[in-house]
């Protein structure tokens, strides 16, 4: 076998153990193959740095929610951008309340916009992966997303409100809300929304145009 064609496997075979064996390195191989071999591409994507910035969880987080926006502030006043936060895990997890995929898309589909199957995350142009079992509905930037297990809703978040009807996505939170019990906690702005107040919800979706 010609010497070069060894090398060059032997190059091309140490760059794929060296990506496998380093997270993020795993994450692009995959994504490449993915790309590559299936052609799979997503239809809409989030920034990773918004997954769960605007979250939805259950209302009897409050308390805790309300603590821990407060450490945020804290914490940012001491450190302002120079070390990072990790927030708490919740009492009580969405996926507690053992919302079904389809119940909640029933509601979902009530605002008008594209269902998406095939989600992307990641940061830039250069660092895009499939965001698995995830389903967003919106466009562009703006979308309400939920993962699953098992057939069960995880966590649900939002990426910007812009793209939105204001009275359709008002309505559809208010459901959401009182069906489930829920509240939305935005982390940006340390605002957190009682979803079975119509008027509450109103207003901050207001603040957001």
């Amino acid at each position: 076998m010609n010497k070069l064609l060894i090398i060059g496997i032997g190059i091309f075979l140490f760059i794929i153990v060296f990506l496998y064996f380093s997270k993020k390195g795993k994450e692009n191989l995959m994504n490449i193959f993915t790309k590559v071999l299936f052609r799979k591409k997503g239809t809409i994507f989030f920034h990773e740095d918004d997954y769960c910035q605007v979250e939805i969880v259950p209302k009897e987080n409050m308390s805790d929610l309300i603590k821990e926006a407060e450490n945020i502030e804290d914490f940012s006043t001491e450190y302002g951008f120079s070390d990072i936060y990790i927030r708490n895990e919740h009492s009580i997890n969405l996926s507690q309340r053992k919302i079904k995929i389809t119940e909640l898309e029933s509601i979902l589909s009530k605002l008008e916009v594209k269902k998406h199957t095939d989600v992307m995350t990641g940061y830039g142009n250069d660092y895009r992966v499939i965001s698995e079992k995830t389903i967003g509905f919106g466009k562009n930037y703006s979308a309400i997303y939920f993962d699953y297990e098992n057939g069960v809703v995880k966590n649900i978040w939002v990426s910007n409100f812009f793209e939105f009807n204001q009275d359709k996505l008002t309505d559809v939170l208010l459901e959401i809300g009182k069906k489930w019990n829920l509240v939305l906690m935005d982390w940006n702005s340390s605002e957190l929304i009682d979803l079975s107040n119509k008027e509450m919800i109103r207003k901050y979706l207001n603040s957001k145009k």
